[in-house]
């Protein structure tokens, strides 16, 4: 069953597989991308244009949703920038952390 997240969940971003969530630092606003872990990737290309985002912590402040009410994508906030990423990139990559009625941790 695929994870459908709500405005207010916090999740973690984790590795699948030899991918990972990194922030675009070339674009403006940030974008997410998938790109290879950094044991894998070319040293000088990828510390000047990606910023991994593996385990660290985002929040989801909105969903956008299509006609059949089946969520599109998720802006989610991490480290004070709003990033938009689709909801299959967030199959992948965000593991639910903390729901916004349940803080038990």
């Amino acid at each position: 069953m695929k994870p459908n997240y709500r405005e207010g969940d916090l999740v973690t971003f984790i590795r699948f597989g030899s991918l990972t969530l990194c922030q675009l630092l070339t674009s403006s606003p940030p974008a997410a991308r998938e790109c290879p872990i950094k044991e894998l990737a070319v040293p000088s290309y990828y510390d000047h244009i990606y910023k991994n985002l593996e385990g660290k912590m985002g929040l989801v402040v909105y969903v956008a949703r299509n006609k059949l009410d089946q969520p599109l994508g998720y802006r989610v906030l991490i480290e004070g920038h709003e990033m938009f990423c689709k909801s299959k990139v967030a199959q992948k990559y965000f593991k639910l952390t903390e729901n916004q009625g349940d803080e038990s941790r």
